[in-house]
């Protein structure tokens, strides 16, 4: 008897179930998030993350690599790989005279990948594009009246990158890709202005929600050669092309009036609010993103890799997303990692099989204040359990970064970010026999 194992509609039950939760989940808290979409993600699963972020030219047939589409073909033509995971997220701020602390966990991503015969392999997922949290109070003591101001500031939201993308391999050397990505998201910022001592002074309100969605395309190529099974290289490059955003801003301005009444069609009314609403439709634009990555090492015990990417946000018009004291800079990161298999393939000392991890990066954030273009720096290290005798894994990755400066009035964030992810290697697309 011949069967074949179809797990599709279970997949798409649980893909449809992650969609519906992961849709209000964002994983931030940063005063910065008050400019531009807010916190861009760092990006890949455990893997990339515990390597410094790496992910353009690494190419394992047992991972899930969505950073370059070009790494679909990796995995033989026989198996599916399912990848789900969660993080957890601490912030310390600190400013010259006072610091907090923030902690929040999170669902983070869910990707598929699946053969579509020998040569070809598409890849789909839900992953964190951007992410909005901040809450902010000023106080100003005004020098002609001595009236004291407070500001608040607050926001969340962010966007979310659903990827759907195929690969195909050429010569056993060469693989193309290609990434159709689709971004939606919802940011709400809200501003006020309040007077302590005085109670009779009009309180304003201000709420901005913007609606974001729009595709755009990502390319990719990766290029390797074995020599004699001992030493390996990889090259690999990604391009992500230039989108709009279609994005619809409301904002609604609400002016309260305490103890102050008034008669409205004869009736009485006490605390007069006035609420004035208007809608528009604003284009954001995302620039095009380019990346080039290198690795080598010893197949299936040594991986190092490096990747740089620029992004240049200068050039773009982006007036939707101007603010006082806020400018957009150009982007340039670098990303480098290694990975240390002990003895790939041990029959003893289960520690001969795990993956170790290390890595480190710094980052260009496209976030200028005033004359400061914020740096997001950090290391990384994590480890790869596999799960019994199979292609499946266990991944925990750490990042510790900084971001930001205490230098004139600025925020400096300490961060850590703990992810564990599950990487499901399976036999779905083979035939058994039974007598």
């Amino acid at each position: 008897m011949r069967y074949r194992r179809t797990r599709i509609s279970i997949l798409g039950c649980i893909f449809l179930l992650f969609s519906l939760t992961v849709n209000s989940q964002f994983n931030t808290y940063s005063p910065y998030t008050r400019f531009g979409l807010g916190d861009l993600s760092h990006g890949g699963f455990g893997q990339n993350q515990a390597m410094g972020g790496t992910g353009i030219a690494i190419r394992d047939g047992s991972k899930l690599n969505y950073l370059n589409p070009a790494a679909y073909a990796a995995r033989d033509s026989m198996s599916v790989l399912l990848d789900f995971g969660i993080n957890t997220y601490r912030n310390q701020y600190n400013t010259t005279d006072l610091s907090t602390t923030w902690t929040n966990v999170n669902l983070d991503h869910f990707a598929f990948s699946a053969p579509i015969g020998k040569y070809f392999a598409l890849g789909t997922g839900i992953v964190p594009y951007s992410s909005v949290g901040y809450k902010i109070k000023q106080e100003y003591d005004e020098l002609g009246t001595g009236d004291a101001i407070d500001l608040y500031f607050n926001g969340d939201g962010g966007i979310l990158k659903y990827f759907l993308g195929a690969s195909v391999e050429l010569f056993n050397r060469v693989s193309l890709g290609v990434n159709m990505n689709y971004l939606l998201g919802n940011i709400n910022r809200e501003r006020s202005m309040q007077f302590p001592r005085n109670r009779g002074f009009a309180e304003t309100y201000a709420i901005d929600e913007i609606d974001l969605s729009h595709t755009y395309f990502g390319f990719g190529i990766m290029y390797k050669e074995v020599i004699a099974d001992k030493f390996f290289f990889t090259l690999g490059g990604i391009y992500d092309l230039q989108t709009n955003l279609n994005s619809a801003f409301t904002q609604t301005i609400t002016n309260k009036f305490p103890g102050r009444s008034s008669y409205i069609d004869s009736v009485y009314i006490s605390n007069v609010v006035d609420i004035v609403s208007d809608k528009t439709e604003e284009t954001i634009t995302v620039p095009a993103k380019t990346g080039v990555g290198i690795a080598f090492g010893i197949p299936n015990k040594l991986t190092i890799t490096g990747d740089y990417y620029m992004q240049d946000w200068e050039t773009v018009n982006n007036s939707a997303l101007s603010a006082e004291g806020f400018d957009l800079a150009n982007t340039r990161s670098i990303h480098a990692g290694i990975e240390f298999i002990p003895d790939f393939e041990a029959f003893r000392g289960y520690h001969n099989l795990i993956s170790y991890r290390l890595g480190g990066f710094y980052k260009d954030s496209y976030v200028k204040v005033g004359k400061y273009q914020l740096n997001d720096y950090g290391m990384t290290f994590g480890v790869g359990f596999p799960i019994g005798k199979t292609k499946s894994s266990l991944n925990v990755a750490f990042t510790l970064g900084t971001r930001g400066t205490t230098e004139n009035n600025l925020v400096k964030e300490n961060y850590g970010i703990l992810s564990f992810n599950v990487t499901l290697h399976d036999l779905w697309f083979y035939k058994r026999k039974f007598d």
